[in-house]
């Protein structure tokens, strides 16, 4: 582990944070009462957010500062299981090696995603889908998408697990996922993701390009590099074909090419985006239109997951494997699989 080197300001906090660990951590930290202490302290003396005050320290006093002030705040805290699988780790010592290597920056953008401004109590949440609110986080995409279905609340597809732990600054809602801060539209978030280089190769073939960054709600399947390479072999012919070959293919393709031409292409890309803001928790099992005229998808729900399959897929669905990646004008499903109509 690197050594960490803070202002002497961080340090006594830290100190004193430490001192607050030993006196609270063995408390009872199951009910909403803070007895006055504040969102941090909260976070410190709880023994399912070690991942998250590990991550707060990293991020230092543009965190801890908003966490410990007197200003009222609402804050969205993951779960230690929720950073695990967030962060890809085996456990939760894991993820906190995997949360000191963030930068601090890298580290405030991610915790910011999970703060707003103001104290809003699960009871003052609008009823139905996505209200927009706007989060801590710096630049313009900061905008995260609250639901209220019943006396269920989520956010960006995240379950609120346990509502209106109380503090002296604020409220805490503990959620069973991490929220992804968004990195732009939906074509910019993929460009961004080295899983998906095939998948923006084919979409910027096929001219959709523009019409997925529009301002337009959209959902959007989105297979995998080699989920799209197993169909390429298999229309293709060619089972040795790699990920390079199939990236030079793609920009060669016409509209009349064979075996693949670039209408073609272009449908099975709208087969995978659906209309609407429509996280995992608001997904409903059955057929699901897609963008693909007169097409829709079949959508299951088996228990702690989601599959997609299409028309022309022989019964094989494609499993959910990340859900809830949200962009500036919708969200992102990653699959497995790639789905495809009936022909």
């Amino acid at each position: 582990m690197k050594m960490i080197f803070l202002p002497f300001r961080t340090v006594l906090m830290i100190a004193s944070l430490t001192l607050f660990v030993m006196s609270c951590k063995d408390d009872d930290d199951d009910d909403n009462t803070s007895d006055g202490q504040t969102v941090l302290q909260i976070a410190v003396a709880n023994n399912d957010f070690d991942v998250l005050e590990a991550a707060a320290l990293k991020a230092g006093s543009s965190i801890t500062n908003v966490l410990s002030s007197s200003s009222k705040i609402t804050v969205f805290a993951p779960t230690d299981a929720a950073f695990i699988s967030y962060l890809g780790a085996t456990n939760e010592a894991d993820a906190i090696t995997r949360v000191n290597a963030l930068t601090s920056a890298q580290a405030a953008d991610l915790l910011s995603y999970h703060v707003l401004n103001s104290e809003i109590k699960a009871a003052a949440v609008p009823a139905g889908p996505n209200a927009e609110v706007t989060t801590l986080r710096s630049g313009a995409n900061n905008k995260a998408y609250v639901t209220k279905s019943g006396s269920t609340v989520s956010i960006n597809g995240a379950t609120v697990t346990t509502a209106d732990v109380q503090a002296t600054n604020g409220v805490i809602h503990i959620i069973n996922q991490v929220l992804y801060p968004p990195a732009g539209n939906l074509v910019e978030t993929a460009s961004a993701n080295t899983n998906f280089e095939l998948l923006v190769a084919a979409v910027s073939k096929a001219g959709l390009a523009e019409a997925l960054s529009g301002s337009n709600p959209l959902t959007v399947f989105a297979p995998t590099d080699s989920a799209l390479l197993a169909t390429l072999r298999a229309v293709l012919g060619n089972p040795n074909l790699t990920e390079a070959d199939a990236k030079a293919a793609i920009p060669t393709l016409t509209d009349t090419s064979e075996p693949l031409n670039v209408p073609t292409l272009k449908n099975i890309l709208l087969y995978h985006v659906v209309s609407g803001r429509n996280y995992s928790a608001q997904l409903t099992a059955g057929a699901v239109p897609t963008l693909l005229t007169n097409n829709s998808v079949t959508v299951a729900l088996p228990s702690g997951g989601v599959t997609v399959t299409g028309s022309g897929n022989g019964g094989s669905a494609a499993k959910v494997v990340m859900a809830n990646i949200t962009t500036t004008n919708g969200v992102i499903h990653v699959i497995d699989r790639v789905l495809l109509p009936a022909q």
